[in-house]
């Protein structure tokens, strides 16, 4: 890939700060050699579909192939789920990120967490992973150890006065989920409102 091809390719400033969110978030970034250029592979359950064909169409430009959808049969269930995902190519653009949010293929936060969270980037993450519970915003950070917890919870406070807090998950004790208690949910509404698509607006429960 030549200078020119490169200069295509290149993330800008509020692509860069979606991508933030959903590396926090759903997304997987893959690089299969140590000199390789990473790509970012994008997937959500079909219930999900206009958020992810929204994703789709925010990073079309690095995308060769169009949405995929692939079935998953629920082994507890025995009924099949719909999967719906795309790739973007392997890119130098993509490459910083990956080197900050990855150490040895494993997903972690950076100690510069507070320098990259921004109101946009906090939307994508509350869209991949957030809950609402009737009493707050839950957010899924299984797949984060303690001490990436404490740097998601400082970087909320620092940048947003948003306090969090960590549950333990009652089954597996070792993960946690973030947790924003419904009286900071306007805070949260005023931040991420603009940014939210539609469909996902439910995430932040019932307008006050």
């Amino acid at each position: 890939m030549n200078k020119a091809e490169r200069q295509n390719y290149e993330l800008d400033d509020y692509l860069r700060q979606v991508l933030v969110g959903n590396i926090l978030g759903d997304v997987h970034m893959r690089r299969f050699s140590e000199n390789s250029n990473v790509r970012v592979v994008f997937r959500q359950g079909s219930i999900n579909a206009s958020y992810l064909l929204h994703l789709y169409e925010l990073f079309q430009k690095f995308v060769t192939n169009p949405p995929s959808v692939s079935t998953i049969l629920d082994s507890k269930t025995g009924r099949s789920r719909y999967n719906l995902s795309f790739s973007t190519l392997a890119l130098p653009c993509f490459n910083e990120l990956y080197e900050s949010f990855y150490e040895n293929k494993i997903k972690r936060i950076p100690n510069n967490i507070a320098d990259l969270l921004t109101p946009v980037s906090l939307a994508y993450w509350i869209m991949d992973d957030g809950s609402f519970t009737g009493s707050g915003l839950k957010i899924s950070t299984n797949s984060f150890s303690s001490k990436d917890l404490d740097l998601l919870i400082n970087a909320l406070e620092i940048n947003f006065s948003i306090k969090a807090s960590r549950n333990v998950q009652y089954r597996d004790r070792s993960q946690y989920t973030l947790y924003i208690t419904k009286a900071q949910l306007p805070l949260v509404r005023s931040l991420v409102k603009d940014y939210m698509h539609p469909d996902m607006l439910y995430k932040l429960g019932p307008s006050l």
